[in-house]
Formats: C-alpha cells, structure tokens, sequence
C-alpha cells in the first residue's frame, strides 16, 4: 500500500468518525440525561412568565401566529385572527418545548446545512414583557439520532434537543384556539331573552335581590334552577367547527345557507360588562359527515359562526311556561307540626309529636300515623308541580271547582299563625286536577296521583298495622271459610286445643303460625268503602281473635282486586277498607285436617 493510498484511507477514517460525532455521539455523560438543562433553565423563560408568543412557519401551508395573554392570565389569538385561545392547550404548549433538554451543545460556523439559517423550519419568539423577545428559538433540519438542530436567535453556538419539538409546535389557529362556544359569567348574568321562531314567542327573565323573575309575556316567578340550569350548560358545549369568523360571521350568503339569517331560536345573555347573541340556525346536513350537529352564531365578545352538537337545540328550545317556576305552593315542609285535610264533611287532622312521630285525630279516637304516608303528603304537596297554567286576571273560581273547593288542605308550621292552605277543585277531561292556593289567584292543572291519595283522607295516612295485640294475649281463635264449618282453637296454658266442629288437640305449629301473621298483619293501603267496589256478602275468609282482655277482632277477607290483592276489613270498623298482599292470604287460611295434631289425624 502506497502512501498516497494510506493517506486517502486516514482521510476517509476521519470523516466517518466526525460525521458519527456529529450525528451519533452525544455528550459524555449521556448516562444521565436527565441532569441535563432544560430549555427554560437556561434561557430563563419559566411558561408562567410569557406574556406573548409568535410562531413563524417556513412551510407556507401554515399560518403564523401571534398569541398574547389577557389581564386575567388567559390566552388570546390575536393573529391571525382575534379570538380566544385555548389557554390549556397553550400553555401544554409551552411546556413540551421549554421543559425539553438541551442533548448537546455544538460551535458551527455556518448555518445552511443545519437548517438555521434565515428560513428556519420554525421560529418560536417568547416574551415576558411586551418591549422585545426574551428569546427567539430557530428550529431547524432534524438529525438522524430522533433530535433537531435548534438555535437561540442570538447565540452563535447552535444545540440538539428532541425532534419532537417540530410536532409541539406545529399548530394551526383551529389547534390552538378555545372549542367553547360561549363564554360569559354566569354569576353576573341579569337578563335571559329566548326568540323562537316557529312559534313567534318570546320569553324575558330578569334576575332582581337575587332571585329570577319572567317579565314577559307574563309576570311570574320564574323557575331559578330551570334557568340556572341552562346558563351553566351553555358555556360548556364545545364547537365541531369553526366555520367563519369576524366580518365572515356577517356575510348574508352564508348567513342564508347556514339558516342563520332567521335563525329558529334567539338567545340574548346580558352580564354585568357583555350583551351576547347566540343564533341557532340550520342543522348540519348528514352528508357532511356530522350527523346531529346544528350551524350557530355567536356576537358579542367575538362574532362567529360554527357548528355545535344539537344539544344547544335542545337547551334552549323552552317556552314561558318551561322557564316559570311551576311549583304551586311554597312552604317549610320541615317545620310542619300540624296538617288538616278537609274533604265534605270529613277532616282528618295530624300532628306532629315531639320525638317527631304523627298521630291522626279522629272525631272518635287518636290512632297512629303512618310515617311514610305523611312524608309524602307534605313533601309531595310542597314539591306539587303545574302541568299547566290557567292564566287571566278574572276568573270564575266556582267553575273550576272552588266554591266550595272540594278538598282544602292546610300546613301549619312551627312559629308561623296563618297556615299554607290548598284548594283542590274539579277533575277536568284529561285527568289533571284544577288547583290553588287560598292566598293567589292563580289557578293550575295538576297530575291526579297525589290528589287522589289525598282524598282518602284517614285511610291513606293511618298506621298500616291492622292489628294491635300481643301473641301471648291471644286466647281464642275462630276460623270461617267461604262454605265451611266455622272452626274454633282455645288455649289451654301454652297449648292449643280444637273445641269446634270437634274437641281434641290442636296442632300448636299451625295455630301459632297464623297468631303470628295475625298479630304482624299489614294493610298494603286503606282504600275506603268508596274506593271498593266489592261486596263481603260471599267472604274467602273470616277470622276472629279474641284477647285476654275481652277485646275481639274480627278480619273478613273479601274478593281480589284486579291486581291480586285482596279486599279486607275489620268487622267493627265495616267501612274502613283496605288491601292484602295477595300472597298473604293463603297463609291465613287453614283447614281441620291441618289444625288437628298429626297423631290425631291419623286416626
């Protein structure tokens, strides 16, 4: 091998062995890349310090951007368009790049072929104040090893960091600015106004001291959690699309093709600072890939037009009578001590003790409430809710079933003179029930369900215990089937002994077991003789208690329900019905085989 041979083979040697430094090779403590800098240690541009950014694009398919931030630390685009930005976004932004760390630093004395030389692939410009950059990064060409050559705009050394820095910051305005639809405080809000097209109507509601009002087209109390509702719902709706912006917002073509120039619902929203308009137009046609997505327009801090999920639709599609407040009277349902429902001649009366139990006052005894059904009379009345309104300043109260009023109900509570009272009228064609309070003039419509229970009176809030004894006192037990011969049980000391239709030893296990559904028997609902329609002329069955101290009950069970259940009552109390789970009644009937011993029946 010649000299001049060797020499080119040396040169080769060097070449391979710097183009693998520069390119390979990273600095000699590469075991501990993550005691290396991070971009904002050494340029000391902490994210929370920038106040402004711009990021200049090369690649021409992009457009450059300008982002500033606002007196409150929030993020703006202010080009190439003026609007919000998504300050998350922007900020998870900053943070990729300036927490990257600087792999290498390399002294070069040109810049071409590193890509940082005037048309650098990207240019990212940082402020902290608003006189001049802190720094201006220029990302140039990437390297082979997943890093990119990246400069400080007045450094004469260049570095490597990750190449992903390329992806970070290749944004485009949609990337970056913020999907809400609307934003405005909802704690400042003082003006609704809801336009609908279709009908013609519109509806105003005003916020005076705090609390909601409709000022139009009728004065009322307005619905608060109904409005609250639909305020704190509109800001988080994010947009699909963004279809226009700015003076493209207002061009009457595209307002036309989006169904925005008459848009079928109008929203105003007024702050303490903002008046905002928010247009629904046109839904998306399902070609465009968007199915369930409607065009809307937003005006006031920034003009817009996009498309947004039906749901906005949805929210806002509400009438006079959605947005007033339909509960029919107001009243502490916890403070209640006393109630008093009057039905024709009938008053039932229940009050309150002070370890918090009812007792009902009838014109002959006081009896036991029960608790379940007195809770859902008052907090059923107090959440009483309209179906409809019956508006006009006149009105014909006996009409509607109030003079008299065929049921009147009065709440009493505690430190309060004057009762609640309301006034249940006719039943109309649709099944709703014409009601009032005694104090308004305001008459609405009302489901049934809860009228009816209230009707029933004593039967609905009495104690469903049918019977009151203890087992031990049970000292005869008759038993009449439909079509047999009555069967009679005497106790004797602890057992049981047959003494008719035969006299012999009863079965203990047998007659203890229907003593114990006797003495645990409860009604499913009192329903009243007027409630049904059911003769106990023909009885399933007929059984009579008697205690040791002479009381006598007797239980006639009657026909089914249509629902299975069975018809009863007390023999004393002939029109106080009331209902048996179906399947308890088999396990109060018996017959004398299974009455007599087993030894006996043998015989």
């Amino acid at each position: 091998m010649n000299f001049k041979t060797t020499l080119i083979i040396v040169i080769l040697l060097i070449g391979i062995g710097g183009a693998y430094y520069l390119f390979f090779q990273e600095s000699p403590d590469d075991a501990s890349t993550d005691e290396k800098p991070m971009i904002h240690q050494v340029y000391n541009v902490p994210r929370d310090t920038i106040q402004q950014v711009e990021i200049s694009f090369a690649d021409t398919a992009y457009q450059n951007l300008k982002l500033e931030k606002d007196g409150t630390g929030n993020w703006r685009l202010t080009k190439p368009i003026q609007v919000d930005a998504d300050s998350k976004k922007v900020n998870q932004v900053l943070d990729d790049v300036l927490n990257k760390r600087i792999k290498q630093t390399l002294e070069v004395s040109e810049l071409t072929q590193y890509g940082l030389d005037n048309t650098p692939s990207i240019t990212l410009a940082l402020w902290t104040n608003r006189e001049a950059p802190a720094a201006t990064f220029l990302i140039g060409k990437k390297t082979i090893n997943f890093s990119v050559y990246t400069k400080e705009k007045s450094e004469s050394h260049i570095f490597l960091i990750e190449s992903s820095a390329l992806d970070d910051l290749t944004k485009s305005t949609t990337d970056l600015r913020d999907r809400s639809m609307i934003k405005f405080d909802t704690e400042t809000v003082s003006h609704i106004q809801l336009q609908q097209r279709d009908t013609g109507s519109t509806v105003h509601c005003e916020k005076r001291d705090n609390a909601w009002r409709v000022v139009h087209p009728i004065q009322a109390k307005a619905d608060a959690e109904e409005i609250e509702t639909l305020l704190s719902e509109l800001p988080t709706l994010k947009v699909s699309t963004f279809e226009g912006d700015g003076a493209d917002a207002n061009v009457p073509a595209r307002l036309e093709k989006y169904g925005l120039d008459t848009p079928r619902i109008r929203v105003q929203i007024i702050d303490t600072d903002n008046t905002y308009t928010l247009n629904i137009g046109s839904a998306v046609p399902a070609e465009n890939g968007t199915q369930g997505q409607v065009y809307v327009k937003v005006s006031g801090h920034q003009d817009a037009i996009y498309t947004v999920s039906e749901d906005v639709y949805n929210l806002l599609n509400k009438s006079v009578f959605d947005l007033r407040d339909k509960r029919v009277i107001d009243f502490q349902r916890t403070d209640t001590i006393r109630f008093e429902i009057k039905k024709g001649k009938e008053t039932t009366i229940g009050t309150r003790n002070f370890d918090d139990t009812w007792e009902l006052q009838t014109p002959t005894a006081k009896i036991k409430a029960d608790a379940d059904a007195v809770s859902d009379l008052i907090f059923g009345v107090d959440s009483l809710e309209a179906t409809a309104f019956v508006d006009g300043p006149n009105h014909n109260f006996g009409s509607y079933g109030f003079v008299p009023p065929s049921i009147e109900v009065a709440f009493t509570q505690r430190g309060e003179e004057k009762p609640a009272v309301l006034l249940i009228g006719n039943r109309t064609q649709d099944g709703t029930v014409y009601v009032k309070t005694k104090q308004s003039t305001q008459i609405v419509r009302v489901k049934p369900a809860l009228i009816d229970n209230i009707a029933l009176g004593t039967a609905w809030l009495r104690d469903k215990q049918v019977l009151d004894f203890h087992i031990d006192d049970a000292i005869r037990l008759t038993f009449t089937a439909s079509g047999e011969e009555p069967i009679t049980c005497q106790r004797l000391g602890t057992n049981w002994r047959i003494t008719a239709p035969v006299q012999e030893d009863a079965n203990n296990i047998e007659v203890n077991t229907i003593i114990y559904e006797l003495d645990d028997l409860m009604a499913e609902a009192f329903v009243g003789s007027e409630a049904a329609p059911v003769s106990f002329d023909k009885l399933n069955v007929q059984l009579t208690v008697e205690l040791r101290n002479q009381k006598v009950y007797t239980l006639q069970i009657g026909k089914p329900d249509a629902s299975g259940r069975f018809y009863a009552r007390l023999q004393h109390e002939p029109d106080l019905i009331f209902l048996l789970n179906a399947e308890l009644v088999p396990k109060l009937k018996t017959t004398l085989a299974l009455l007599r011993t087993s030894e006996q029946g043998s015989l």
